[in-house]
């Protein structure tokens, strides 16, 4: 079928239960877009959107081909602006969910000029993994986010996979145009076989553009992915980690930014994926590079003489049985600090959307019986979307009605047990640490204080910030109090009602 493409968007009914089509366009022989959809013509769930702002004003071949492998001619219907979605009374309060669609890694995590940008794995066309683009929103303040069109589109040239961000602020690549620094966004491309691929902006993070010179590290093994680039101030170089295969990680160097080459390869146990590395100030001064897979494994080290990587102990663990994973930091700058953001793998039913990011978290480097443990707490601003405070201290029994969504609680129970209700689920504390659900928090270090985030289908647990979880549940509103009964006197119970971002 040859149509112009005279409106920006093409109209998606979904069923969340249909079979797939697969849609592509082409020019020729060349294919310009393709992604697959439950699309139906007759009782659909959802509209989705599909965004053809690179197919404007031209004639294309559409092909829509069903899971029979028989080609049908869909009921077109184009339109200029998609339709805003209705407010959703359960949609996340706190916690970032794209205005509809599946959402997994975030990738290209960056600030420039007063703006956070937040990238991501995303599936415009479904609630299920697939099609993966990376979405797009911006944000003064990490908590109240505003969504931009997509951001890079799955072409002819392959589908986008996961990546990172660099600011480039001295041009060492050679890439900037007009007055804005470029920022450099490396991903994973998969076509025949994946491979490593730059996009460049040069207006803020806006617009990205592909690279005319992809790929910047070719093909190396079928599950080589996931770039996470970071300048090395100390050996004036740039370094990249990546996913190899299995446990195997590698780091690459570079001095321009376009050439990339193997430093190193190395093991993190027990994960895969994903790679994070960064350095940070530990409480004792001492400045030490953390390396990081998807399930929260991590490295603490120190580059030696030869400028290769070196753990200083062994490998460390920071979240459990966690719904949290492929988490990646800000790309790093000297002297901000280190938030980092990860997916929440709970599940949302039946709604156009699915998958959120966990609340921003600060990290940290904590010295603990002569050892180094890696700390996530809840961003410090959450204070700017707290509405009402409960503080009490010195009781072992609190009851408390519960008339928001979301809450921030925080209790410091110094050696004592105890259990907490809330919203359906049960918590229960000792000095051995927390259970919740099927998932142990183990207590490390002197304190015993739990943070505490809960949000409409999940809580996240920071047991004194180095060990963390996110527990899926879908909160019961009937349940609308919280309790704590405790063994002895509790030293703090901390309880601040959460305003929507949204």
């Amino acid at each position: 079928m040859e149509i112009m493409i005279s409106k920006r968007y093409l109209k998606i009914p979904v069923s969340y239960s249909g079979k797939n089509v697969h849609f592509t366009f082409s020019e020729g022989k060349k294919v310009l877009y393709f992604f697959d959809a439950s699309y139906t013509e007759g009782a659909y769930d959802t509209v989705y959107y599909a965004d053809l702002r690179m197919l404007l004003g031209k004639k294309v071949r559409l092909t829509a081909v069903a899971e029979s492998e028989e080609e049908m001619m869909p009921a077109l219907e184009f339109c200029d602006e998609p339709d805003k979605p209705d407010p959703d009374p359960l949609r996340p309060m706190v916690h970032f969910t794209a205005p509809s669609g599946w959402i997994n890694d975030p990738n290209g995590l960056c600030y420039y000029e007063g703006t956070y940008h937040l990238f991501y794995q995303h599936n415009p066309f479904g609630r299920v993994w697939g099609n993966m683009h990376w979405g797009h929103a911006v944000s003064s303040d990490l908590l109240h986010w505003e969504s931009c069109e997509e951001a890079l589109l799955s072409d002819g040239d392959g589908v986008i996979y996961s990546g990172a961000a660099l600011v480039d602020h001295d041009n060492v690549s050679g890439l900037k145009e007009g007055g804005e620094a470029p920022i450099l966004f490396y991903y994973t491309r998969v076509g025949e076989v994946s491979d490593q691929c730059l996009a460049v902006s040069n207006d803020g993070g806006k617009t990205l553009k592909k690279y005319e010179g992809n790929p910047v590290i070719p093909y190396i093994s079928a599950d080589n992915r996931d770039p996470k680039p970071i300048y090395d101030e100390e050996r004036k170089r740039y370094l990249m980690a990546l996913y190899m295969e299995e446990s195997t990680y590698a780091l690459f160097e570079s001095q321009n930014l376009l050439e990339w080459e193997m430093l190193q390869s190395f093991e993190l146990p027990e994960d895969n994926e994903c790679p994070d590395l960064y350095p940070l100030k530990a409480e004792d001064g001492n400045v030490y590079w953390i390396l990081s897979g998807a399930h929260d494994r991590y490295e603490v080290g120190i580059f030696n003489e030869e400028g290769l990587y070196c753990p200083v102990q062994e490998t460390g663990q920071l979240s459990y049985d966690s719904q949290s994973y492929a988490a990646q930091t800000f790309f790093y700058e000297k002297d901000r600090p280190v938030i980092r953001f990860g997916w929440d793998r709970s599940e949302i039913p039946d709604r156009p959307y699915a998958g959120a990011m966990c609340f921003p978290a600060q990290m940290g480097l904590k010295q603990i019986e002569g050892r180094y443990y890696l700390m996530a707490c809840p961003l410090r601003d959450c204070e700017d979307i707290a509405e009402k405070r409960y503080d009490q201290a010195g009781k072992s029994a609190f009851v408390l009605p519960l008339s928001q969504k979301a809450y921030y609680m925080e209790i410091d129970a110094g050696d004592t047990s105890y259990e907490m209700k809330f919203f359906g689920l049960t918590l229960r504390a000792d000095k051995t640490g927390v259970f919740c659900k099927e998932v142990f928090l183990p207590r490390i270090g002197e304190e015993n204080r739990l943070q505490i985030i809960s949000d409409t289908f999940s809580t996240e647990l920071y047991l004194n910030g180095v060990s963390v979880s996110v527990v899926a549940h879908m909160a019961d509103y009937g349940d609308n109090e919280l309790s704590i009964q405790a063994e002895r006197e509790l030293k703090k119970i901390c309880v601040k009602e959460l305003k929507t971002v949204w």
